[in-house]
């Protein structure tokens, strides 16, 4: 067991390699799809399309970007190396993903379906590395709880600066012509800027890290680990905490999904005042900062499914009152956006250290090491469920009457927006709450596995003192 505590300022390089991967997601769930149909001009249908297109590729490209993770030999170490070399292009790929030439519309289908497939490739190999080194890195929960604190307060700033400052960034870059197109550009420039050196700091502050920890600790508890490709896949599916993980996963991405694409809508329609996204902002952080200073609280009481679920639970209460009220009563409506904040900020925050408990579970129970091959899993499952997210907003969209720009819609896409926002979140954290109850019994496992563990090891101890 790698248990031993980590510099300080190693841990608030692996907290700081998450804030890139936290960037793209929140840009993407609340502005892609209205970049494609309000900015570009193409139906939420064809842009549900080619998400699904794009998760389907994804179900091949992620594991196997796993498994290429898993069998890199490099001086800068099988994660390190990735950071390094794919850094610079991710950014690119992500400014080219929210610009559009002036072409035609079969054009810009083509151009948006390259550019996001590529935006999601980019992606992976990434967030497989960034969060395969922290596995690899250390298997201290105390020290990976800190480490997930540092990244949330990462997603704290985030969260009140991306749903709040990009529409009025792009806005102010469309200039007088109004070209919004130019305008997300202008703002996705600085986004990738900042996405791509957030990465290179993640590189070039672990430098010698993973490859002093590859060569110099011994890795004792590890029985058999398999380098082959078809052991490193048979290591994963065995890994049941992993895979359930995963798919109680997509339950959060898929509220964060339909609620980020759907929120300007409803903003803009249903409340007739966009100015509250910066209220909801405000309150998010507020309750995502209190979530942060309960982390390692509630990670000792609860543990980190547990927590989970009752984050959930939280989420589940705070929809209630939102459906009670119709978010007529500006009191409530912040409370409850506190609420909201805590809980779902907080789900992600547990999911990734369940993630990487379950690494540590593989590793005690069947001898695996195969790190970034289970993370390939964990980012599938997350780019999964931000996608279907985006489809069902999609393809919802083409059921009802929606006119692009329009000041009034009919009643029928008011119940739309109002369903994706409070109605359908409410159901999916209910199903996200009973589903890492039942990752809880994984965690139970796990704790009995360690304490056998440090009880071979003083057992090993006391025979050397005899």
């Amino acid at each position: 067991m790698i248990r031993e505590k980590l510099p300080i300022k190693t841990k608030i390089v692996l907290g700081i390699s998450n804030w890139a991967n936290n960037l793209l997601i929140l840009l993407n769930t609340y502005f892609l799809l209205y970049f494609y149909t309000d900015v570009v001009g193409i139906s939420g249908g064809t842009a549900a399309i080619i998400m699904l297109i794009a998760r389907v590729w994804d179900a091949v490209n992620d594991p196997m970007m796993g498994i290429i993770v898993d069998k890199t030999k490099s001086k800068e170490g099988k994660c390190r190396f990735w950071l390094k070399y794919f850094s610079v292009p991710a950014a690119v790929v992500l400014f080219l993903s929210y610009f559009c030439p002036a072409v035609s519309t079969p054009g810009k289908i083509a151009w948006v379906s390259v550019t996001y497939i590529l935006q999601g490739m980019a992606s992976t190999v990434l967030s497989v590395s960034t969060n395969a080194l922290i596995a690899r890195v250390t298997d201290n929960p105390d020290e990976r709880v800190l480490i997930q604190q540092i990244s949330s307060m990462g997603d704290l700033a985030l969260s009140l600066t991306i749903p709040s400052l990009t529409l009025p960034l792009a806005t102010f870059f469309a200039g007088e012509s109004q070209n919004m197109i130019r305008g997300f550009a202008g703002v996705v420039a600085i986004y990738s800027v900042i996405y791509g050196g957030l990465r290179l700091i993640s590189w070039k502050g672990t430098e010698g890290y993973e490859s002093v920890e590859e060569k110099n600790v011994e890795r004792t508890d590890i029985k058999r680990p398999s380098n082959s490709i078809p052991g490193l896949i048979r290591e994963t599916i065995r890994n049941h905490y992993a895979l359930l993980t995963a798919v109680t996963y997509i339950f959060y991405l898929l509220i964060s999904a339909i609620m980020g694409s759907t929120m300007v809508y409803y903003f803009k329609y249903n409340l007739q005042n966009t100015d509250l996204l910066s209220v909801y902002s405000v309150m998010v952080m507020l309750g995502t900062l209190i979530g942060i200073l309960t982390m390692k609280p509630m990670h000792k009481f609860w543990g980190n499914a547990r927590s989970c679920a009752f984050c959930g639970g939280a989420c589940v209460v705070g929809c209630i009152l939102r459906w009670i009220t119709m978010d007529q009563n500006f009191v409530i409506f912040s409370i409850v956006m506190l609420i909201l904040g805590f809980g779902s900020s907080m789900i992600g925050a547990y999911s990734i250290q369940c993630i990487l408990d379950s690494c540590t579970y593989a590793r005690l129970k069947d001898g695996a090491d195969n790190q970034g091959t289970v993370m390939a899993v964990f980012t599938f499952s997350q780019k999964l469920g931000q996608a279907l997210g985006g489809v069902v907003a999609g393809w919802m969209l083409e059921l009802v009457p929606y006119v692009a720009n329009a000041k009034t819609q009919q009643q029928s896409v008011l119940d739309l927006f109002f369903a994706e926002n409070i109605i359908l979140p409410m159901i999916l954290a209910f199903c996200l709450s009973i589903g890492f109850l039942f990752v809880s019994r994984y965690e139970k496992k796990l704790r009995v596995l360690i304490k056998k563990k440090e009880e071979r090891e003083q057992d090993t101890v006391s025979c050397q003192k005899i």
